[in-house]
């Protein structure tokens, strides 16, 4: 995998999760003050505020992964693979229990605190965990390659060199680049050989 296959797969599971957080987790009901019941749809960042926060540190840590230093692999790639463990534990720990989710979305809209609800979880949590499989694999993959990345990018931007060699000793006269070229290898170029 190349730096740039990780940067971009990184940036997409974040999108991804970020937008499943938009989609109705589960649906609540319970009743409001006048006693009548009420149904609300809570979107995935309601029920779960902490796949959405996960996202925007996993596209922050891919968009890091730019950078050629040699040790920012080591710090966004566990950033990642944290990341995409978190957001599928608190996606499961939602679906396995979507009342506590929900009773915020539900207070809101109702106003009756500890009243009786019933919540179900709909299927988009568990969609989740696909773009959080693909973080832990991605910052795995960065760890395991995120030195070889490094120091490729390093060796071409600074030793990039023209493919004709410079004349050793070229006449000032035919080419006046020659005089630089003669003081960068520290020779007096005004001295006639």
């Amino acid at each position: 995998m190349t730096r740039r296959a990780a940067v971009l797969g990184g940036i997409v599971c974040a999108i991804i999760l970020a937008a499943l957080s938009r989609a109705t987790w589960a649906r609540a009901q319970g009743a409001d003050l006048a006693g009548a019941m009420r149904t609300v749809e809570v979107p995935g960042s309601q029920a779960a505020p902490a796949v959405v926060a996960l996202a925007l540190a996993a596209g922050a840590a891919a968009l890091a992964t730019t950078l050629a230093a040699r040790w920012v692999h080591l710090l966004t790639g566990p950033v990642l693979v944290v990341t995409g463990l978190g957001a599928a534990a608190s996606a499961l720990l939602f679906r396995s229990d979507p009342s506590s989710g929900a009773r915020g979305a539900l207070l809101a809209e109702t106003g009756v605190l500890g009243g009786d609800m019933q919540a179900s979880a709909t299927l988009w949590p568990l969609a989740v965990l696909a773009p959080a499989a693909g973080l832990v694999l991605i910052g795995a993959l960065v760890l395991l390659r995120g030195r070889t990345w490094s120091a490729a990018a390093r060796t071409r931007s600074r030793y990039a060199r023209a493919t004709e060699p410079v004349p050793e000793h070229a006449d000032p006269q035919e080419d006046p680049a020659a005089v630089w070229d003669a003081l960068s290898r520290g020779e007096d170029p005004s001295r006639r050989r």
